[in-house]
């Protein structure tokens, strides 16, 4: 099994060692079948975890396994590690803010590609969304489902909570999605589904003031409505 804050590599040797007791490293290996050019690095890592210590005995070095209540303590230091972390990167956020340049913003046209670019994208479309607006998601091809469905649950769950409202087209062999939380959206007046008859060939979403376009081959095009209809006026 795959031990919570271990590799692969980690949970098999310390597994081991929990059902065999101090052992040499011998029997380690044979009993966790990891690479003999890797035990010794492994057991240094478990010993820097507190999770194993090192004795001689007779001559011989042997290894032997902390309990494994251990692990808590592991958890605890992680916890306190991120809370530092989601500290440090909220601090950089209002920093980096503060200084993005104004026009920044006001960009026609944007461009973003793979998974990554895709998820910032979508992440952002609820950043200024607020309860009562309306979102549009026009076409949902299968291989973004396929892809994407996962997050797209996530995303949707998260936009609920903005109170924002959604109208959605959805392609013809898209899955339906058989949550509670999901129904009672659309009973609240919060989500609004209608199934068309074609395949869409991408994905459109379009907010109060922004509009994405979603390609099939996982890009993402054009972005400030407002800006793009106030150039195209000029012209």
């Amino acid at each position: 099994m795959i031990i919570p804050f271990l590799t692969s590599g980690e949970s098999k040797v310390y597994e081991s060692l929990v059902e065999l007791g101090e052992s040499s490293v011998g029997n380690i290996l044979k009993r966790s079948r990891v690479s003999h050019s890797k035990i010794y690095d492994i057991l240094k890592r478990l010993e820097s975890k507190g999770l194993v210590s090192c004795v001689i005995r007779n001559g011989r070095q042997v290894f032997a396994p902390s309990h494994p209540s251990r692990l808590s303590v592991l958890a605890d230091e992680e916890r306190k590690r991120l809370d530092g972390a989601e500290k440090s990167v909220g601090d950089a956020i209002k920093r980096l803010s503060a200084r993005m340049h104004s026009s920044s913003s006001s960009s026609i046209l944007r461009a973003f590609e793979g998974f990554r670019g895709v998820k910032s994208v979508v992440d952002g479309t609820l950043e200024d969304v607020k309860k009562g607006d309306e979102i549009f998601i026009l076409g949902s091809p299968k291989l973004w489902g396929e892809r994407f469905g996962g997050y797209m649950i996530d995303w949707e769950r998260r936009r609920l909570k903005t109170g924002a409202k959604c109208f959605l087209l959805l392609d013809a062999d898209t899955p339906s999605w058989d949550f509670d939380w999901w129904r009672e959206s659309k009973k609240s007046g919060l989500t609004f589904t209608k199934r068309a008859s074609w395949k869409a060939p991408s994905y459109l979403f379009m907010l109060v003031n922004s509009c994405w376009l979603f390609s099939s081959s996982m890009r993402v095009l054009l972005r400030d409505i407002k800006n793009f209809f106030g150039n195209c006026g000029r012209v």
